[in-house]
């Protein structure tokens, strides 16, 4: 398989006996690919002048590439594309790739251009698609490749399975999520919180929220919303806490609320210790503002109601807010609160 840019513009034709213009068609033909029949539709070069069928190197390549795909995927071989994605994950050449996995340096490419690689080769490419395999392998291989290029490839498979690890923890504590909240509209709740923080640099020049202050502004939001919307933006359910209403798992000894937040990097976490308060602070700041664009204006304009109010007190006068609200009042400690 060989690498050719575009068609000639002319051929020669040995029935008219000199270089003509063509036309292409398109016929259904046997490959015989390997000892195996292989069906294509072929493009085939036709002389604009008597009709005889011409030879177009070009073409004829890319007939062999169908054939040799068709092939590979009847044959579950590894294609093109995928190498070349595998490659651009660990950020290595095709030379490179070649010696780590101990192949001939110009196999890569080869197989890239449209060759068929052997079951074995192909088998092996597969498995090194999982960081740990690829790991197994640069380390059995690594006296075939330059330190330097030992090191930063060794970077990047670290890179990689912290970013899988942390990607799994995502997908377990959204499993949470919704457990807790059943009917949680994700989305809107990263746009709702997004708003907080933008409507409270707006009008109190505020970049960061203490963790109560964060809780009892998204309970405000959600009761105001199913209030004048007639249902709640999120969708988030509260129960009844010391310090007033908190979302569903927002404990501390759950935390998984927060720990969502801060893995999907929507809202990064700083905590001191108060002297004042001989206690641990939490306190929240917004990393992503994007989300916002997941509300409506008119759920933008309740989160902007609430802020505007409530957004300035103190956690303190927001938790005696919260233990007057008759919602909360109705209800006891470590119960859902019907809002």
């Amino acid at each position: 398989m060989y690498e050719l840019k575009k068609p000639k513009e002319r051929l020669f034709c040995e029935q008219c006996g000199k270089l003509v213009r063509y036309k292409t068609i398109k016929k259904r033909e046997n490959y015989n690919v390997k000892n195996y029949p292989i069906e294509v539709e072929r493009t085939v070069a036709i002389c604009e002048e008597c009709g005889a069928e011409l030879l177009e190197p070009y073409y004829e390549n890319e007939n062999l590439k169908v054939a040799y795909r068709k092939y590979a995927e009847l044959n579950n071989l590894v294609l093109p594309e995928e190498i070349k994605e595998i490659r651009s994950k660990y950020n290595v050449s095709q030379t490179l790739f070649a010696l780590i996995l101990g192949l001939g340096e110009a196999t890569i490419q080869r197989y890239e251009m449209g060759s068929l690689p052997t079951k074995v080769n192909s088998d092996l490419i597969k498995r090194v698609s999982e960081p740990v395999e690829f790991y197994k392998i640069l380390k059995s291989n690594k006296d075939n490749i330059p330190d330097i290029e030992y090191k930063r490839i060794l970077g990047n498979i670290h890179r990689i399975l912290k970013e899988f690890e942390n990607k799994l923890e995502v997908q377990e504590l959204e499993k949470i999520l919704y457990i807790k909240h059943p009917e949680i509209d994700i989305e809107k709740m990263k746009g709702l919180i997004a708003g907080l923080f933008y409507y409270s640099k707006k009008y109190h020049h505020k970049e960061f929220l203490y963790k109560t202050v964060f809780f009892k502004l998204l309970w405000l939001v959600e009761k105001e919303s199913k209030k004048n919307l007639g249902r709640q933006i999120a969708n988030l359910k509260f129960i009844h806490y010391n310090y007033g209403p908190i979302p569903k798992g927002a404990k501390n000894e759950e935390g998984v609320l927060l720990d969502y937040l801060i893995k999907t990097n929507l809202i990064r976490m700083n905590i001191d210790f108060s002297k004042k308060f001989l206690k641990e602070t939490y306190m929240i700041g917004l990393v992503d503002q994007s989300p916002l664009k997941y509300l409506a204006d008119e759920e933008r304009g309740v989160v902007e109601k609430i802020v505007k109010e409530y957004g300035g007190l103190s956690a303190s006068k927001l938790v005696e807010l919260a233990h007057n609200d008759v919602d909360f009042k109705n209800s006891n400690y470590g119960e859902e609160i019907v809002i």
